[in-house]
């Protein structure tokens, strides 16, 4: 590469060393930070300017991340998104789906994760972009000048209309969705099961389970999907989190349940004949991987207890009830964690299906700690089944 692509930003000599004392999520730690920077985007002979960038990331945000996410944000970590991996190129994936601007953000805001998120990280996270966008000119240059198209991350489906009879049955339909037809170089075809949710005999939305994929013919390779999001009438349904940790190769046309074992998604909304749903990938490229990796399942108690048929929302909420225990410390009035308060009926009523799907949920549980063992799921899914009483 000549010297337009080969520019460098190398650190101050002398650079002074500020070194931040952080407690992650209990294992303490040292972090360096240096007021200038040692990353810089060059390529080596031979080198491609994807593996340029890489070399970049690890210089940047990858040393942050790994130190400050560490806790939450790896493989089964409660955290969505494995960028806190201390593997670079597992992490630069993960990173590279969710964003550096929301991660940024992420960092710095106190209500995510305090005490390892807030403006204390500002000054690094204010460091690292200023040399993460100046690489980032570069990378998009070495593009340019090589020919080369910027390797294909997310990649969003063509919008398609809802089962026509799913007002008139309570059974799962199937949905398709050709991903060759949003992206000719993603030869896959995506499918998700959908009905009308129905709680206590009101439709609450629509009810998801079973996302898979396969290749279209067995000469297409292998491809990588992690975190799958759902689009309702052309808008990101971004309360539905259910398959945001789905991380799988996919390298045969037998289709690959990305979700196997774990509960159902969720959309609160009012469901009509004509809505549409599209499926995005965070993440579908080529690998070279041909193993799929496996969902982590939940996994049932060996002698689980009798599950009570009378199950009443009274009874979660009182002292050593499954609400009282595991929920209410985050859902409650004055903390209500994504805007749910369950201490309220109402609102644990409205949304006792989705409550449900979270605490069985093996790779996004609800509480975010880890998934409760299985008969004090049960006592949930059984208040939840038979209508969600008060």
């Amino acid at each position: 590469m000549g010297t337009k692509i080969g520019q460098k930003l190398f650190w101050a000599v002398g650079a002074v060393v500020t070194l931040v004392a952080f407690n992650n999520c209990g294992e303490g730690f040292i972090m360096s930070s240096v007021s200038g920077g040692s990353a810089y985007f060059s390529t080596a002979s031979g080198e491609t300017c994807e593996e340029a960038i890489v070399k970049v990331y690890a210089n940047t945000f990858h040393p942050f991340l790994a130190q400050t996410c560490s806790g939450c944000h790896i493989t089964d970590g409660p955290g969505l998104g494995v960028f806190g991996s201390p593997d670079v190129k597992t992490s630069y994936v993960a990173f590279s789906a969710v964003g550096a601007a929301k991660i940024s953000s992420q960092a710095v805001n106190a209500s995510h994760k305090p005490p390892y998120t807030g403006p204390a990280n500002q000054a690094r996270i204010t460091e690292i972009n200023t040399y993460w966008s100046a690489a980032q000119e570069k990378y998009a240059e070495c593009l340019v000048e090589t020919g080369v198209t910027a390797p294909s991350s997310a990649v969003k489906s063509a919008s398609v209309t809802v089962p026509a009879n799913l007002a008139t049955t309570t059974a799962f339909q199937t949905m398709t969705f050709d991903l060759a037809a949003a992206t000719p170089s993603t030869p896959l075809t995506a499918t998700i099961e959908i009905r009308r949710a129905v709680v206590g005999g009101v439709t609450q939305g629509y009810e998801f389970r079973n996302p898979s994929l396969r290749l279209k013919n067995t000469s297409s390779g292998s491809y990588q999907v992690q975190m799958i999001t759902i689009h309702a009438n052309d808008v990101l349904a971004s309360e539905v989190t259910t398959y945001q940790n789905v991380n799988a190769v996919i390298s045969t046309t037998a289709a690959t349940n990305l979700s196997a074992g774990t509960a159902n998604a969720l959309l609160v909304m009012t469901p009509n004949t004509t809505d549409k749903i599209a499926l995005e990938f965070a993440t579908l490229r080529s690998t070279s991987a041909t193993n799929p990796t496996p969902t982590p399942t939940a996994t049932a108690t060996a002698s689980p207890t009798a599950t009570p048929t009378n199950v009443t929302f009274s009874q979660l909420v009182a002292s050593g009830g499954v609400f009282a225990n595991s929920c209410v410390s985050c859902h409650a009035p004055g903390k209500a964690s994504g805007g749910l308060d369950l201490t309220n009926y109402a609102a644990a009523r409205l949304a006792a299906a989705n409550i449900k799907s979270r605490m069985n949920n093996a790779n996004n549980p609800m509480p975010t700690s880890g998934i409760l063992p299985e008969a004090q799921r049960n006592i949930v899914n059984s208040w939840v089944d038979n209508g969600a009483p008060q």
